[in-house]
């Protein structure tokens, strides 16, 4: 089983990009984060993309003060998406040090299950770059994001939070994979 508290992912600017500066004297400040592997009634997952690049990550986002976490995630998962959401379980907790953001960002994984499709209300900046939901098998998501992964350690990607966002969701797919094959016994909420 997996507590919610153990760390499955420390993240610093030295393991994405290796020429960057130590992060000695910073002050974070925490962001947290809700990211959901989101089934559909045929086992497809969603992911997020956008006309910019061409990149897909998982729905989800932050957690606004004084939001519960799981209320965040149901919100969040609901603007992305459209879908209201029943959350099933614990993927895990990421971390991540942010240096050029000064951010510690917090990332709690969950897979859940759509109960109800809608239309995503996206901000003006993700209509701006166009952002759209994709649906596609899990297995095809392993993959995806193992080549996505290849290409930020290369890398060939350019936009700096991507790259945290990248490495984190690939685990969290990963870590919804494994549960689906039986490999780890989830924390069912």
């Amino acid at each position: 089983m997996i507590d919610q508290t153990d760390k499955l992912l420390v993240l610093r600017d030295k393991d994405i990009f290796p020429d960057a500066a130590d992060a000695n004297g910073i002050v974070w400040k925490n962001r947290v984060t809700g990211k959901v592997v989101l089934f559909d009634e045929v086992c497809n997952i969603a992911l997020i993309g956008n006309k910019v690049n061409d990149l897909f990550l998982l729905p989800g986002g932050g957690i606004e003060d004084n939001e519960a976490l799981l209320d965040g995630v149901r919100r969040e998962c609901k603007e992305e998406t459209g879908c209201e959401i029943n959350i099933k379980s614990v993927l895990g907790v990421t971390e991540d040090f942010r240096i050029r953001d000064n951010k510690h960002c917090i990332s709690h994984g969950y897979t859940a299950g759509v109960i109800s499709h809608g239309t995503p209300s996206f901000t003006e900046d993700e209509i701006e770059i166009g952002a759209y939901v994709k649906w596609i098998p899990l297995s095809e998501a392993v993959k995806l994001f193992e080549l996505q992964e290849v290409r930020v350690k290369a890398g060939e990607v350019k936009f700096y939070n991507t790259c945290f966002n990248v490495i984190r969701d690939s685990l969290f797919i990963r870590q919804a994979w494994d549960i689906e094959q039986g490999i780890i016994k989830s924390q069912s909420l």
